[in-house]
């Protein structure tokens, strides 16, 4: 055997004694490189926090849905329980009385309450008919049935009478909508023959079995033919107001809705001077103690319809009219009967008419708007150079 040989046998037994040695070492390697790339790309890394017993700060649980305008609300305290799309209806002896629907809802036990925002109350009157109140909020307590709903709220009756407030309170045992005399409101509404009515107030009371509208205090009225009747009386006064625009101021007025009817009054406390129900038309102004307004519709000649059907003022009546020709007219009386159909003014009891310094008396008076005539029946004097009761 030459030296070559042997060299190779030796070199052949190094080299596998080192792949013996050396298998196990590599084999070793790969699996923990494996292990550790399995362990790097596990999602329990990011799908667990590091410390799971970690508590939840209950300030993250309190509603955050900003101002809240309801009072008493216990915003500081995490509610009971969370509703969305809530929907309650609330019920006496079987008989719906009311139902609320609200995008969200919060309960609270301890207080017995519930709060809700962007809120839709339909309210049931005796007959079943529907009354939608719309508000950002509303707050009633479960022991109780009263219902109060909080900003921008509109109430929209059967008939589509409209009324606008910050706040409304209804008592569903008394069917009665109140709104303190603290809070303006304001309505607007249109008959089945298109005819107009608005009204501005401070407060507000309706008895739906009744009917009836109370305004409590400063109260406005326009009635006004439906092309150009306003939103409410606080509208533009950009343009003239058309001939059949009548306004009435009152401290106080009951609209019997189911007659057509509104009685104005003055507080009993204001002095006589300043106790008057006031009406203005485009070229009249008038006052009264008190007085009725009629604003259905009575029928009449085609074209000859008007809103303010009649208007009556009584005791210590006084008209201040423009005549056609520019003069001022004056009238006094007990009573005065406006006829919107006939466009005249009846005076009664006692009735006097200035006009040029002439004074016409009678037993009942009529102004003829249109033509300026003055109608007497049983005159009783005529004279000349007597002041008007303006001027005096």
């Amino acid at each position: 055997m030459n030296a070559s040989t042997t060299d190779n046998m030796a070199l052949r037994k190094i080299i596998a004694f080192l792949e013996g040695k050396l298998r196990p070492l590599l084999l070793a390697l790969l699996v923990t490189g494996i292990i550790t790339e399995i362990v790097a790309l596990s999602p329990g890394s990011v799908e667990e926090p590091r410390d799971s017993s970690a508590p939840i700060s209950p300030s993250s649980l309190l509603p955050k849905a900003g101002i809240t305008l309801a009072p008493g609300i216990p915003t500081e305290r995490v509610p009971e329980y969370s509703v969305d799309q809530f929907n309650y209806v609330s019920t006496q002896g079987g008989v719906k009385q009311w139902n609320l629907i609200a995008d969200k809802a919060n309960m609270y036990n301890q207080e017995k309450l519930v709060h809700a925002r962007q809120v839709k109350a339909l309210l049931y009157d005796p007959d079943g008919k529907i009354t939608t109140v719309t508000g950002q909020e509303a707050k009633f307590l479960m022991n109780k049935r009263d219902l109060e709903i909080y900003g921008n709220v509109k109430t929209v009756m059967p008939d589509g009478f409209e009324i606008h407030s910050q706040y409304m309170r209804y008592l569903p045992n008394e069917r009665l909508i109140n709104i303190p005399p603290t809070e303006p409101v304001d309505g607007v509404g249109k008959d089945e023959s298109g005819q107009v009515l608005a009204f501005n107030s401070y407060g507000m009371h309706y008895a739906m079995e009744k009917s009836e509208i109370i305004l409590p205090s400063r109260v406005q009225m326009v009635v006004d033919k439906p092309e150009s009747a306003p939103k409410s009386v606080q509208t533009s006064t950009d343009s003239p107001p058309p001939s059949s625009k009548t306004k009435v101021e009152s401290d106080h007025c009951v609209i019997y809705r189911d007659r057509k009817l509104a009685h104005f009054t003055m507080n009993a406390g204001r002095s006589l001077s300043t106790r008057f129900v006031k009406v203005t038309q485009p070229t009249l102004f008038s006052k009264g103690r008190t007085a009725d307004v009629n604003y259905g519709d009575l029928g009449g000649p085609p074209g000859k319809n008007k809103l303010l059907n009649y208007l009556i003022l009584h005791d210590d009546v006084l008209i201040e009219e423009k005549t056609a020709d520019g003069s001022m007219r004056y009238g006094t009386g007990g009573q005065a009967d406006f006829d919107a159909v006939r466009n005249l003014v009846v005076l009664r009891h006692f009735p006097q008419v200035y006009q040029n310094h002439d004074t016409v008396t009678g037993d009942v008076i009529v102004l003829h708007r249109d033509t300026d005539v003055v109608e007497i029946e049983h005159s009783n004097a005529f004279s000349e150079g007597e002041e008007s009761p303006a001027a005096q």
